[in-house]
Formats: C-alpha cells, sequence, structure tokens
C-alpha cells in the first residue's frame, strides 16, 4: 500500500519562512549594530587624541588596532575608487600655493592632535571677498563633498568662536576601498552624522569659517583638506589626487 507523503501547511510553510527572515534581520542588525559601534568608537579615539587625553604609547597601540579593526569590518568591496574634487563648483585652480606647495607634512604626527605641527594638508580657497563665509559670485555656501566612497567615522559641528580648536566643525572619512581617510575642516554646517555611508561627490557639508585661525578676518574662506594612510596614519600629498579628482561644476 501506498502511504501518500505528508505535505506542510501552507500556514506552517509561511511561518518557517518570517522566522528565518527574522533571524536574518537580526543578524543584520546585530551586524549594522557592530559596524556603528566600531565608528562610534573610532570617534571617541579621535576625540581623545584631538584633546591631547591619550598618552603616546596608548595611542600607538590603538592605530595599529584601529588599521586592522577598520579593514576588517569595512571591506574594500562595494565601494568605489573614483575620486571627486571636494568643493562644488571649483576645482583644481582654487588649490592655494603653487603647485600644491602649501603641503607641508614635515613634523606632522595625528596623535598630537591639535597640537600638531606642520601643514599636512591642502586648502581650498573660495572667492569671498568680505569674508562672510559665502561665494560670492552666488551668496550662498559653498557645499563640501565627499571625495570618494566611504564611511564617517566622526563628526563635530560645536565648534564656538572662543575655543582654541583649529580644525573648527569638521568631518573624517574612512575610504576602504582607498585605504585612507579624508578629513574636511572649517566647516560651516556638517550634514552627515557618525556611521553614515557616503558617496564619492555627495554633499557632507558646507564651507564656513570655523576655527581659531580660520575665523579671524586676516584668513581667506578655505577648506582644510588633508589625506592619511589607514596604516600609521601618515599624511598623503593631497596634490596628485585633487589633479585626478572630478569636479562637479
Amino acid at each position: 500500500m501506498n502511504v501518500p507523503l505528508k505535505t506542510r501547511h501552507p500556514l506552517a510553510a509561511s511561518r518557517s519562512a518570517i522566522f528565518i527572515s527574522c533571524i536574518m534581520f537580526a543578524l543584520l542588525l546585530g551586524v549594522h549594530a557592530r559596524l556603528l559601534a566600531e565608528t562610534l568608537d573610532w570617534q571617541d579615539f579621535e576625540r581623545f587624541v584631538r584633546d591631547g587625553k591619550i598618552a603616546t604609547a596608548d595611542g600607538t597601540a590603538a592605530l595599529e588596532s584601529w588599521s586592522r579593526k577598520l579593514e576588517k569590518a569595512f571591506p574594500p568591496e562595494g565601494f568605489g575608487k573614483d575620486k571627486f574634487f571636494p568643493l562644488a563648483d571649483h576645482g583644481k585652480e582654487h588649490i592655494g600655493g603653487f603647485r600644491g606647495e602649501g603641503y607641508r607634512p614635515e613634523g606632522y604626527r595625528f596623535l598630537d592632535g591639535n597640537a600638531h605641527k606642520g601643514h599636512p594638508a591642502l586648502d581650498i580657497f573660495i572667492l569671498d571677498a568680505d569674508r562672510d563665509g559665502l561665494e560670492d559670485r552666488t551668496g550662498k555656501h559653498v557645499e563640501v563633498l565627499a571625495v570618494a566612497d566611504g564611511v564617517v567615522l566622526s563628526s563635530f559641528d560645536g565648534w564656538e568662536n572662543r575655543r582654541e580648536l583649529r580644525g573648527g566643525n569638521y568631518v573624517w572619512i574612512y575610504h576602504p576601498a582607498l585605504r585612507m581617510f579624508s578629513y574636511y575642516a572649517h566647516l560651516h554646517e556638517v550634514m552627515v552624522g557618525t556611521g553614515e555611508r557616503v558617496r564619492g561627490g555627495e554633499q557632507i557639508a558646507t564651507l564656513g569659517r570655523s576655527g581659531k585661525n580660520a575665523s579671524l578676518s586676516r584668513s581667506p574662506t578655505h577648506l582644510h583638506l588633508m589625506l592619511l594612510e589607514v596604516a600609521g596614519m601618515h599624511p598623503i600629498d593631497p596634490y596628485p589626487f585633487l589633479l585626478q579628482a572630478s569636479a562637479r561644476r
């Protein structure tokens, strides 16, 4: 005698699918929570370094650890390598100095924080004769753009006029495919938060005049752009990078 196979009730199958979906969603949430925790922890680390609250030995060990943790947390797959100029409606002709001579990395150490030496960055200037932070051609704040695909690891928008913080309002972005960090300083409004993924060429802020020296009337309005290697946080010359970058006009 043939015994018919026992079939699953459609409702049972539906419940099973829902259960599996819930588990997958929970696992996905766990991954996102872990990645967000990584970015939040890095922001705390960056703040300690900035404010001079971490010993050199501890900071050096932390840098080695973070290099491995970030590469594991954010694999380069899925992040593009295309390069973008960091100011909308501006290009290489707005880079300060002659052929990038404003980049002076000698003496710079990330672990020196707000007291670091040198100028391991390039300044990109806008037309702002009256020093009000607005582009004279448009009367508006200039858009600051991510130089490549990445993840926001730290953002700060709490600068006040009397603060000694040199960078003013700023953003740190990690670029997995390029194995580097980008740092944008002297911002007006910060539009991205820690843990947020951004695309190259996407607006992350507007340019301003925040910062100890950048806020002074003698200082032309400019973006301070710094690029650093992931391993050791050593400076990268931004000039060749910017010459290859696509400008959004």
